[in-house]
């Protein structure tokens, strides 16, 4: 006789047992009970906002994509992808020595050559989302018959759905926003930022990126800066390494015979830092450039001239800034997403997009809309340009919006990319983020997240 089950383990490994002996192909599945939530409504019974307010203004970053605009990103089918390049020609070598070209005896074989490969190599996608909280089916959408909700063009918000995708949105490319910069593709999930493409140790040490450790220091320079662990002289200060690194990309531009013969247009090269350090950089620029001396001289910044020169400095592609290096334009791109690594110190990155027509950054992203339109009768659909994918879970009256987005970066060059890391800038104010995770996201120090009763 059988035994009984007595528990309820007991009893889920039964009914599991049961269904496995009939065929059941749900085995191993859950779903989950939805039940509503409390995050309040912009509309209806549970009013998000005053009655009387006449316009609904947001004080989030949300929804802005300069660096991931810059980087282009696009629609991609290919999981992996891999560029080769030949490190090195050289001729074979004997006992340590390299052979000759020139050849004695007219009988005689030439000498050979040896070469080196190496290749930069990324699998698969990241995978980012969010979900809106449980709402409501069946619902008032709105609060009363004269005050409905607008926007600040005097639109009516007339679905909470919309409302939900919105904040869901800005979240998730705030997620994104982030891990640009200091995304980790070994953390499941993630994919590879800046930190990772802009680094040394890769196969082989050409490809290496420029990495300056600023110690700390002011722009002025100071003890303890290496590059790629190579001490640099504290009589240097930030423009001469940073003039010098670009002068570094524009050698290695010109070795290489697809780049050698193309030309530089403005915002191919760009300078990407926190914005609360801008000032510093175009301060320290122009002292550099028309002050005494090759420190920072707060008396001569003062003067008509330089202040002058410093007014020049404003606008640019990106109306943050730009300076000049040998006479090419550079743009300064201001980006708080986890550049900020202190109270008063971040990182600088000195980065090349694309040299002429060859683009070297690109930012790759699955096609949404593909998946959307395979999968359409399971509730998904795509939005911004097939970038996101999402989805509707209803159950009984209750609703909650999902959605999704599997990007990554790729960089043909890393050996043309220069990162600052730990430049002190000393600012009044200090250092501002708007990243609410973050100890200098202005002006909350503490947060109460607004429910229903």
């Amino acid at each position: 006789m059988p035994l009984m089950p007595t528990s309820n383990a007991d009893l889920q490994a039964a009914a599991q047992l049961l269904a496995l002996m009939r065929g059941d192909q749900n085995i191993g599945r859950t779903s989950r009970t939805m039940s509503l939530s409390d995050v309040v409504t912009p509309f209806g019974c549970c009013n998000f906002f005053d009655a009387c307010t006449d316009d609904i203004l947001r004080l989030s970053y949300g929804g802005r994509l300069p660096l991931l605009d810059w980087m282009g990103f696009n629609v991609s089918d290919e999981c992996y992808r891999t560029v080769e390049f030949v490190s090195f020609n050289r001729p074979e070598y004997t006992q340590g020595s390299p052979t000759g070209g020139y050849i004695s005896d007219p009988c005689a074989d030439p000498n050979g050559i040896e070469t080196g490969f190496c290749k930069l190599t990324v699998e698969d996608f990241g995978r980012y989302g969010r979900m809106g909280p449980v709402r409501e089916i069946m619902k008032p959408t709105k609060y009363c018959a004269t005050s409905p909700r607008r926007r600040l063009d005097g639109t009516v918000i007339g679905s909470e759905q919309e409302w939900d995708m919105t904040f869901a949105m800005d979240q998730l490319i705030t997620d994104i926003n982030k891990h640009v910069v200091s995304g980790n593709a070994t953390t499941a999930g993630q994919f590879d930022g800046l930190e990772r493409w802009v680094k040394t140790g890769y196969e082989c040490s050409m490809l290496d990126s420029m990495i300056i450790d600023w110690n700390g220091n002011p722009m002025s320079g100071g003890a303890g800066i290496t590059w790629n662990g190579n001490p640099v002289a504290a009589t240097f200060n930030f423009v001469d390494v940073l003039l010098a690194g670009y002068r570094r990309a524009k050698q290695r531009i010109s070795w290489a015979p697809f780049l050698a013969p193309q030309g530089i247009n403005t915002g191919d090269m760009i300078i990407v830092l926190p914005f609360s350090m801008i000032d510093c950089l175009l301060d320290h620029y122009t002292c550099w450039s028309v002050c005494d001396g090759s420190q920072y001289n707060e008396v001569a910044l003062q003067s008509y001239e330089a202040r002058a020169f410093r007014n020049g400095l404003l606008g640019g592609l990106f109306g943050h800034g730009q300076i000049t290096l040998d006479g090419q334009l550079i743009p300064i791109l201001g980006f708080d997403w986890d550049l900020i690594k202190g109270p008063t110190t971040g990182d600088i990155y000195f980065l090349t997009g694309a040299v002429g027509a060859i683009r070297l950054w690109e930012g790759e992203h699955l096609s949404a809309g593909a998946a959307a339109g395979q999968y359409a009768t399971h509730g998904y659909f795509s939005t911004d340009g097939g970038r996101i994918l999402g989805k509707v879970d209803t159950e009984n009256e209750c609703t909650t919006l999902k959605l999704w987005m599997h990007p990554r970066l790729f960089c043909r060059a890393p050996f043309l990319q220069i990162r600052f890391q730990d430049v002190k800038c000393t600012t009044p104010g200090g250092f501002m983020s708007p990243d609410p995770t973050e100890t200098s996201f202005y002006p909350e120090t503490s947060f109460s997240v607004d429910v229903c009763p």
